[in-house]
């Protein structure tokens, strides 16, 4: 009898819950990522695609850094540039300076790692 009632119950919540089923369904739903290469080469922009981001701008120098809230574009010589973490202080002048897209890039301030330091690490004068 035992055997019966768990054999039904067995069933029963198969049939309501298809927990396999569901599983299996999901995953055919889901899409292999695109791979780096096909996201470049599927690209549609018609003038300079930003190795690091993908985004579409005009010219090299004019490509974005991947995480724009928590990093700085920092220009180096010949359109070149590279993105560093925001400096982190605790003067809230300094910090809406440095979250300031045009503004956060030309702040200098002594003692932090910002573009003037990145600029004279560049020259070799650190």
């Amino acid at each position: 009898m035992f055997a019966i009632w768990a054999l039904l119950l067995t069933s029963v919540s198969a049939f309501f819950f298809d927990f396999g089923g569901q599983q299996q369904h999901q995953q055919q739903q889901q899409h292999p990522p695109i791979s780096y290469e096909d996201q470049v080469l599927n690209s549609d922009c018609g003038e300079y695609l930003c190795p690091d981001t993908l985004a579409c701008v005009k010219r090299a120098e004019d490509c974005p850094c991947p995480f724009p809230r928590s990093q700085l574009r920092c220009a180096l010589p010949e359109g070149q540039y590279i993105c560093i973490s925001k400096p982190a202080t605790q003067d809230e002048t300094l910090n809406a300076l440095y979250d300031d897209p045009a503004k956060g890039p030309r702040t200098r301030s002594k003692g932090l790692r910002d573009c003037g330091w990145v600029e004279n690490a560049f020259k070799g004068s650190s």
